[in-house]
């Protein structure tokens, strides 16, 4: 039996160019979705208080559970399926972000409507810079999204994340290599 999960404790939110998100055709695919994965009843709902990605030309949208249990959690592991899907049917880059507010983890996932997905997995701040980047929002808009502290200044990747940010780097080449050779 799956035990409940309080909803408050994980995010999943989907930045869309404001220009192609419509509530509405965003709805089908995350409801189909939490449909086949039978995960607890949910909603998609804009958040309004996003202030600089707003500015930024991205709209924000938030899984919201409709009960306690976390339909966010259930969703954690399909972030990049449901990227896809949206920016399928928005024919846009999207870019999906799953966190654990409590624990110390994030998902991300950016997707284009004829890319595979590029996503990256990890500790929570590492996820919310890369976000950020990815975005090109400053980390602080996002943290008060997720009412969050404001990153730390002083972080310094470790080991692994320089591993992972090498390889990211080296697949983003090859990407290109292939997408010129067509």
């Amino acid at each position: 039996m799956e035990t409940a999960a309080d909803s408050r404790e994980y995010r999943v939110v989907f930045f869309c160019p404001a220009s192609n998100a419509r509530l509405e055709r965003l709805e089908v695919p995350v409801r189909r979705l939490l449909s086949r994965i039978q995960a607890p009843p949910a909603e998609l709902a804009p958040l309004t208080e996003a202030g600089a990605l707003t500015e930024a030309g991205w709209q924000v949208y938030l899984v919201r559970s409709l009960t306690e249990r976390s339909a966010a959690q259930a969703m954690a592991a399909y972030v990049s399926e449901a990227t896809c899907a949206l920016a399928a049917e928005v024919d846009a880059e999207v870019l999906g972000l799953y966190v654990d507010v409590s624990g110390d983890s994030a998902r991300i996932c950016r997707c284009g409507p004829e890319d595979g997905p590029e996503t990256f997995a990890g500790r929570r701040q590492a996820a919310l810079n890369r976000t950020s980047e990815w975005l090109e929002v400053a980390p602080a808009s996002l943290s008060a999204l997720f009412q969050l502290d404001p990153p730390d200044a002083e972080y310094e990747p470790d080991a692994d994340d320089r591993f992972v940010e090498e390889k990211l780097r080296e697949a983003r080449t090859l990407m290109e290599r292939y997408r010129t050779a067509k």
